[in-house]
């Protein structure tokens, strides 16, 4: 017993050391915002901003933003608005969808989509009409390259996604009972 106490005591202290070791950046109504907290939406961010991590006026943004979504989150709870019946369905479709997008993270992984020059020079080609400037004259390809490097992979990335999502869903029709009753 004294054992069991000594190791609970010993955890709880590192628990607790961790804790304090954590940069509290803001508290609001005793409810702290940490540097890691900061750091979890820094990571949630699209790609083109995390150039700007470092940057102190962002971050400093950033934390405004935190703390005025947790003061309206704490007057949330405290008005009960969890409790509403349409709230509650909203927040079980949330759910639903996050679950959902998890799973498919878990399960459903792309690989490094690349596109060659040939194919991004066979769409400008095919598409030159399309690339005019103001003045109806053609923009050259290689101002154009990057953008249409770019959304070809995001084409080849939908499309390999989505073939991903089917075989995936099919896998899973093939061992469960789906029962269809409209018309």
């Amino acid at each position: 017993m004294r054992k069991a106490l000594l190791a609970f005591s010993v955890a709880l202290s590192v628990a607790g050391s961790a804790i304090a070791a954590e940069k509290i950046l803001a508290r609001v109504n005793g409810k702290p915002i940490t540097e890691k907290d900061l750091k979890q939406v820094v990571e949630s961010l699209p790609p083109n901003y995390k150039t700007l991590e470092n940057n102190p006026a962002f971050r400093k943004q950033l934390l405004n933003n935190m703390i005025k979504e947790e003061l309206l989150y704490q007057e949330a709870l405290k008005e009960g608005v969890e409790k509403d019946p349409e709230v509650q369905k909203e927040i079980a479709l949330m759910k639903k969808r996050i679950l959902i997008q998890a799973l498919l993270k878990k399960h459903i992984k792309i690989g490094k989509v690349k596109v060659s020059d040939s194919e991004a020079k066979a769409f400008y080609e095919k598409n030159k009409v399309r690339f005019t400037d103001a003045n109806g004259k053609t923009v050259p390809y290689s101002s154009l390259k990057p953008f249409i490097v770019q959304s070809l992979k995001q084409q080849k990335e939908q499309e390999m996604f989505k073939q991903a999502l089917n075989s995936y869903v099919s896998q899973l029709e093939k061992h469960s009972k789906v029962e269809i009753y409209a018309k």
